[in-house]
């Protein structure tokens, strides 16, 4: 699988260990062997620690923001 940094969340999985990191953990690990590692380390797991079976999920997200009706029209 290839991880594209800032488009992708990945999910880290194996047995009952399981993390996320949304797209937007990119901006601050741009690496993808640093984003993988801290990924281990938040699931509970070493940060050297790989196994059969290890699953690894990739996913993008859409970001929605509300617009402030008297901000965005201030006339009206």
């Amino acid at each position: 699988m290839q991880l594209r940094p800032g488009i992708d969340g990945v999910v880290f999985e194996y047995g009952h260990c399981r993390s996320t990191f949304l797209p937007q953990v990119w901006q601050e690990l741009s690496q993808p062997r640093q984003f993988l590692t801290r990924l281990k380390q938040k699931a509970g797991l070493p940060a050297d620690f790989w196994a059969e079976g290890v699953k690894l999920s990739r996913y993008t997200v859409t970001k929605w923001r509300e617009i402030d009706d008297v901000e965005e029209y201030p006339n009206g």
